[in-house]
């Protein structure tokens, strides 16, 4: 059997940074509202676990991306190099996220960033 060669995707480094920097917030403001409704008498079990949920996301995303730059490789016009694997992921995280973050906002929880 042939393995397949990984396909190689570029990102620029404002995708890469704003990525980066979303990741983060909304793993600060859901870290905070998950604590905040646990510690509430009346918990929404579902609420809780879409916060979990866009903390896991975020965390994974910020992990994955600190790797990624800690062992970027750029191109000549400072593209981020990024291997298909790595990309899926992402690819994933930010649309369980995303999806997580839409099911709050029917339930009137926002977490935007203030």
């Amino acid at each position: 059997m042939s393995k397949e060669k990984s396909k190689i995707y570029t990102l620029s480094m404002d995708a890469v940074y704003e990525i980066l920097s979303d990741a983060q917030d909304t793993g600060e403001v859901s870290k905070d509202f998950l604590l905040t409704y646990l510690d509430m008498d009346l918990t929404n079990e579902y609420i809780c676990f879409l916060l979990s949920e866009v903390y896991w996301t975020s965390y994974s995303t910020v992990r994955i991306l600190e790797k990624e730059i800690d062992t970027a490789v750029l191109t000549e016009d400072k593209q981020f190099l990024i291997a298909e694997d790595s990309l899926n992921i992402l690819q994933s995280l930010m649309i369980s996220k995303h999806a997580a973050i839409t099911e709050l906002r029917k339930l009137s929880v926002s977490i935007e960033k203030n």
